[in-house]
């Protein structure tokens, strides 16, 4: 048996739970009620009755305690779904029955709920319980509908309505207060026994329903949040803020709902703050137009618009309308409803009551006076039309129209003439554009006059449009004048520009982009509305003119928006719709053989299921049974099949999914693992499934589909925290970071934050299970990233840890890439010399290696032997042996040739670039940063890529310095150090202020000086320090100021003493030049030769390089 407030709720007394709460009354007490305590509880008289005939019946075990009592099984009926519920409660119904008798007032709560059945009943809702004079009622369940919430909005008003119109005797009005709220429940358990029993909703939503119910005040409609958002459009409302309601933690918002917007169509109504402009419907709007043109001129056409819901068939009326604003014309808008299907002409009525602008609660006679002044403005013959139209609408007749008796026959033939006869007479007006909206929902007689309207068309200056979905099957035979048009799903592109539109040209993050497309199929609706979902969720950081996504990326929940209209898909399909959710939970496409091993169904049961649902068009099938496949028509329709099981049906199916998988067919499970890893998942089996989750993620990447390898490593990291604290989780985790780490490089960079964080977690996790053989390789990448992120203080201490470890277990491919790192991070430093005996051994070292070891240490990303020799030929360089250096590099480029490697070869490149642009040879320098970009871009070297782009544009501009590429040059700079690189970035500012300096922009060239020394001093890279400040120093004697001589003789000296301490010859020349121009200038000629002639007198090479060439022709002058 079940607590106080259960049981109190199977009587349908639930109202009284929270009196007997707070008198401290449970089922171990209620017994012993008597009827005077039932009164001092403020019990009604009738609830008193039945309250304790219920005592009464309650048996002696369950009167003993309600602590022991269980909850009621769930059965297989129950399903999750998304439903409105309403709460109504008459208003003062103490006061009435304090003193009314009781015969009284059972007659007058027995009209209240005759009169709120029928209400309900006409909205196509539910009465789930009558609760003394409270109702509950359900809109959603059994059956869902497109428009649930808006049913349940309008009825509620209605209600509100009909109740004060109630005949009583007792000389006041009756009132109620309705709430009504939208969510997600649990529904279909059965609860209560004999005359209490029924099916049970579980979930907040009733409850928040009641809530608002008790705070609406009498005669008013109380919505929560969820119903307005999927009602707004419909109804005008107030804004009551958030309220305090019992039993919620937090206060809720709640909406008073005034009355109907007004609004013509559904499209509107759903669209009215803002309207997407139509993407990808030019073909047919442009037909429209051109049958328009024929309409117009006197030869009346015809167009049946086909489309599944939410295609764009309203749209495309919609826009149409206002294509056609400047043009003399009359608009008349039908629109059907399903839920007036049996309702005689209801949208030419609907038409009629719009047009003539009929208020809420207008006289008869009012409504007649509108009515007629509009038939006489059409200029029909108001004797003939005038009357079978008021007839049609229930409206009293004025003495000077003359009525005669018919019969039913001929008034309904009387009345389909009216119409035609108003037709005719506008169309003589004016050329007339008709909207006949939802054609499948018309009720028999309109689609009798709808037909007659057609045959007429052709005679008249008409556009008849007719919209349909495609179960529509239109009742007249071919015509001449009638063209349909079955509507197509949008393309990639153009789904992309509608996302666009809704993100308000902001654009989406590539995964996040490409989930809503896939899952939305193509339909404008589907597309606007999950793109707007998964902007209101918080997944998405807005960040100038784009979004970027704020963790992992979930799977995207079905907007409430949909969720009705995909229910009400399946819904209609009722008795098939197991077989839907069981194909579902295997996936959007499924194949015969593995249903009929899950489903475990009768064959003809499941084949004749499967019929029904393709037939329906929920799925598609592809070949014959028992070899055949079928696949969900939406993917969203597929989610909402899955949504309505219960999570423990759920969980059973994906688990029985999983063992025939293993089972019967091992060979998808050996090419697609992670079918069987999301399975084994879903089951909760975490183990099982992190296994192939991890086999899923190795075997993409060893396809080089990284991101599909990512995609399921970051799975099988969420599938391991599930598992309980200890080495296996830690080992497993660990082999789930150490194979993703990677895969973020190769997609992102070394450098990029993802990566880092990966393999710090990966190190962290190595600390944990003492000293796996995994730690090595993530020491080296951490070491890398540091080195790139251009930390080199950090990465010097991390470089020596392992060069220790590497060492010490004998891991020789490890060793070699960890020496050319020593020897690159002392470059960068300005160690030079040190950095050219660390590398040098490095490439000793290489030399010596195994062609297996070289090969190993290649995992790094570029042959060792290769960059060892393009380092090598930077530290010559500035160390003043330029040919040697050149000598270098070429060797570099040779064997990243010969070896065929490529991101070697970009990586020779880039070093050969740089060198040449160094050496004074922009054209060299050039042609190597065009070869490295084309292999960048061909194969996705993201590091290279920014920094060829870089350098091919400096070349350039020393080139032709009107060839105005510096915008060129700082996106490219943007753009490597947006991947998180920053080693190196200093030679970019040397080469690009130079050039600036060279094409007389002196200011810009500052700016990027100040940028390089402040990367400097806050990443210890000094290659290029000397540089740096001698290109300051020229900036200020360009300028010409008071004190600039002065200012530049401090930089130059503090550039040479610099370049002193770094044995860096090739600088020091080129500071030595800049000092003996600043003496020649102020005729200190003596100390210029004192300042040229020994640096210069110590090259042996490099004599033709240009910096040489300055310096002879310097010396010139002096001599």
């Amino acid at each position: 048996m079940t607590g106080i407030a259960e049981w109190l709720a199977s009587i349908g007394l639930g109202e009284y739970a929270d009196r007997f709460a707070e008198n401290a009354i449970d089922l171990s007490v209620v017994g012993d009620l008597t009827e005077q305590d039932l009164k001092d509880l403020g019990v009604l008289l009738g609830h008193r009755r039945k309250m304790l005939r219920a005592i009464a019946a309650l048996e002696d075990d369950v009167a003993a305690s309600d602590q022991a009592a269980a909850k009621p099984a769930p059965r297989d009926g129950a399903e999750r779904r998304q439903i409105t519920v309403m709460f109504c409660d008459l208003v003062g119904s103490s006061a009435l029955s304090a003193r009314l008798d009781p015969e009284d007032l059972r007659s007058i709560i027995g009209d209240y709920h005759v009169c709120i059945a029928e209400v309900i009943a006409r909205s196509e809702g539910v009465i789930a319980r009558y609760m003394g004079d409270g109702v509950l009622a359900y809109f959603g369940y059994p059956l869902a509908h497109e428009d649930d919430a808006e049913q349940a909005t309008r009825a509620g008003l209605s209600l509100v309505d009909a109740v004060a119109n109630l005949q009583t005797d007792i000389g006041t009005k009756l009132q109620v207060r309705v709430g009504i709220a939208t969510g997600m429940v649990v529904v279909g358990d059965l609860i209560g026994e004999g005359a209490a029993k029924e099916q049970a909703v579980i979930g907040e939503t009733p409850n928040l329903a009641a809530r608002l119910q008790q705070f609406a005040e009498p005669g008013t409609v109380l919505i929560s949040e969820s119903t307005r958002q999927l009602t707004e459009g419909y109804f005008e409302y107030c804004d009551l803020g958030s309220i305090a309601l019992k039993g919620w933690a937090e206060p809720i918002p709640a909406w008073q709902v005034l009355g109907t917007t007004g609004v013509e169509s559904r499209f509107e109504a759903q669209h009215r703050t803002r309207l997407t402009p139509l993407i990808g419907r030019d073909e047919e709007i442009e037909l429209l137009l051109r049958r328009w043109q024929h309409a117009s001129s006197g030869e009346g056409c015809v167009v049946v618009l086909t489309g599944e819901p939410g295609i764009g068939k309203s749209h495309i009326a919609l826009a149409l309308q206002e294509r056609l604003q400047a043009e003399p014309h009359i608009t008349v808008r039908h629109f059907c409803s399903a839920h007036h299907t049996n309702s005689a002409l209801y949208p030419f009525i609907d038409n009629l009551e719009r047009a003539a602008r009929f208020e809420r609660g207008e006289a008869p006679t009012e409504k007649f006076a509108k009515l007629e002044a509009l038939l006489l403005r059409s200029g029909a013959d108001a004797d003939r039309v005038v009357p079978a139209l008021a007839n049609l609408l229930s409206l009293p007749v004025s003495d000077r129209y003359q009525l005669s008796e018919l019969s039913p026959q001929k008034r309904k033939e009387m009345t389909l003439a009216a119409f035609s006869a108003q037709l005719e007479a506008l169309a003589a007006r004016q050329p007339v554009f008709i909207i006949f909206e939802d054609a499948h929902w018309s009720d028999p007689t309109s689609m009798e006059l709808l037909t007659i309207t057609l045959e007429k068309v052709p005679r008249l200056r008409v556009l008849l449009l007719i919209t349909a979905r495609p179960e529509f099957t239109p009742p007249w035979p071919g015509h001449a004048h009638v063209t349909t048009v079955s509507l197509t799903r949008l393309n990639r592109r153009n789904g992309a520009a509608l996302i666009e539109r809704v993100t308000a040209g902001k654009t989406l993050p590539e995964e996040v982009l490409d989930q809503i497309l896939a899952r939305t199929d193509g339909v404008p609706l589907f597309v606007e509305e999950l793109t707007k979902a998964v902007l209101e969720t918080g997944l998405l950081q807005e960040r100038d003119d784009h979004y970027v996504v704020n963790g992992p990326l979930p799977s995207m929940a079905i907007p409430t928006t949909l969720n009705a209209s995909l229910m009400a898909r399946l819904d209609r399909l009722a008795p098939v719709k197991e077989v839907a959710q069981i194909g579902a939970v295997v996936g959007r496409e499924f194949s015969y053989e593995l249903l009929s091993v899950v489903a475990k169904l009768p064959r003809q049961r499941l084949e004749e299921a499967l019929a029904q649902l393709v037939q329906a068009e929920l799925i598609f099938c592809r070949g014959e049974i028992p070899r055949a496949v079928y696949t969900f028509k939406h993917a969203l329709v597929r989610d909402a099949a899955e949504a309505g099981l219960l999570k423990s049906r759920r969980v059973a199916l994906h688990a029985a999914v999983a063992n025939a998988f293993e089972q019967r067919f091992p060979e998808i499970v050996e090419s697609q693992p992670e079918t069987l890893a999301l399975h084994l998942t879903e089951a909760g089996l975490f183990e099982k499934a992190g296994e192939y989750w991890l086999q899923a993620g190795k075997k993409a990447a060893m396809r080089s589909a990284n991101l599909e390898a990512i995609a399921h490593l970051r799975k099988g990291i969420e599938v391991s925290a599930h598992l309980a604290d200890g080495a296996l989780k830690d080992r497993l985790e660990l082999d789930f970071q150490y194979a993703l780490g990677p895969c973020l490089i190769a997609t992102q960079g070394p450098a990029s934050p993802q990566a880092v964080a990966t393999f710090a977690r990966a190190r962290e996790l190595c600390q944990r299970l003492g000293d796996p053989p995994e730690r090595l390789q993530i020491m080296f990448w951490l070491t890398t990233a540091s080195v790139i992120r251009g930390e080199l203080p950090v990465a010097e201490e991390m470089i020596s840890v392992l060069l220790d470890l590497a060492e010490g277990r004998g891991d020789r491919p490890t060793l070699l890439n960890a020496m050319r790192g020593q020897g690159m991070i002392r470059l960068f430093m300005g160690n030079l010399v040190d950095a050219q005996e660390v590398i040098e051994r490095a490439f000793e070292a290489f030399e010596a290696s195994s062609e297996h070891d070289r090969l190993a240490a290649r995992a790094a990303g570029q042959d060792a032997g290769v960059a060892d020799l393009a380092l090598m030929s930077w530290a010559l360089w500035l160390q003043g042996r330029a040919d040697t250096a050149l000598a270098r590099v070429n060797a570099a480029l040779q064997r990243a040739d010969v070896i065929s490697h490529p991101h070697s070869q970009a990586y020779g490149c880039y070093y050969a670039s740089i060198l040449h642009a160094l050496r004074g040879d922009f054209r060299k320098a050039h042609r190597y940063a065009d070869r490295c970009l084309a292999l960048s871009e061909e194969l996705g070297f993201r590091q290279w890529r920014g920094l060829a782009r870089a350098i091919r544009g400096i070349s350039a501009t020393f080139l032709d310095p009107s060839s105005a590429a510096l915008e060129e040059i700082r996106a490219a700079m943007n753009e490597y150090r947006g991947a998180g690189y920053q080693l190196g970035i200093t030679a970019l500012y040397v080469l690009l202020s130079a050039a600036l300096l060279s094409s007389h922009q002196s200011e810009a060239a500052l700016e990027l000086i100040e940028q390089g020394l402040a990367t400097t001093g806050r990443n210890s890279e000094r290659i290029f320090e000397a540089e740096l400040y001698r290109l300051k120093a020229r900036v200020l004697l360009v300028r010409d100021a008071p004190e600039a001589s002065t200012d530049a003789r401090s930089l130059l000296d503090h550039a040479l003493t610099t370049a002193k301490s770094q044995r860096a010859k090739a600088l020091e020349l080129r500071v030595a030049v800049d000092l003996a121009n600043l003496w020649i200038d102020q005729g200190r000629t003596s100390e210029a030769l004192d300042q040229l002639v020994p640096i210069y007198g110590w090259f042996v090479e490099g004599l033709e390089t240009q910096d040489l060439k300055q310096a002879k022709a310097v010396l010139n002058r002096l001599q």
